[in-house]
């Protein structure tokens, strides 16, 4: 597996780490304003092993990051942020829904979990989910959800919300077996999914 971050479109770049025979996504937004990380994955090893070549790779040291976006709490994507915060302590860490910078914006996802955060970059009309969309769930973690009410509604709000038109999952769930959905029918057609798999 490449230690490096794979363009998704234009500013926008994934780094697949293992974890558990799957992966989990690291996320980085290069804009004009600076450069930004979604999640770090789940342990010092893989900020070490995988994050740090992957930013230097590109041309990155932690402290050239202006913040780390947390998407939820989940070890698999906040494990690693003690050991970047020490190679980066000024770093910004951000779990609410605010603006980031002009066309990019943390995005509420409720359902996962509780505080459930994505990421909007209008600039390509992409919504980053982490766990935010669950489909079927991904190898022994099924769907899994804290407020079933609430990730109804969150599939609602996505599919009224014309500025997503791809979707950039941290797993690659079932039923699509990929983490990339793009084009708005596919969107939909991904959310409607969604619902399925929901008990109430």
């Amino acid at each position: 597996m490449r230690r490096a971050f794979e363009r998704e479109t234009e500013g926008v770049f994934r780094l697949r780490v293992p974890f558990e025979g799957i992966d989990t996504s690291v996320f980085l937004l290069e804009t004009d304003a600076g450069v930004i990380l979604v999640d770090c994955a789940t342990t010092d090893a893989d900020v070490e092993d995988w994050i740090l070549p992957a930013l230097a790779a590109r041309g990155y040291a932690p402290i050239d990051l202006s913040s780390v976006v947390l998407t939820h709490r989940h070890e698999d994507h906040a494990g690693g942020l003690p050991c970047l915060l020490q190679h980066a302590p000024s770093l910004a860490v951000i779990t609410d829904v605010r603006p980031l910078w002009d066309g990019i914006s943390t995005y509420p996802l409720p359902g996962h979990t509780e505080d459930m955060i994505g990421v909007l970059d209008e600039r390509t009309r992409t919504l980053i989910t982490g766990d935010g969309l669950q489909g079927a769930g991904v190898d022994k973690y099924r769907c899994y959800l804290k407020r079933p009410t609430a990730y109804l509604e969150t599939l609602k709000n996505i599919e009224a919300d014309g500025r997503v038109e791809n979707l950039l999952l941290s797993h690659a769930y079932e039923p699509w077996n990929t983490d990339a959905i793009r084009g708005r029918e596919n969107v939909i057609r991904a959310l409607r999914d969604c619902a399925t798999y929901v008990k109430i």
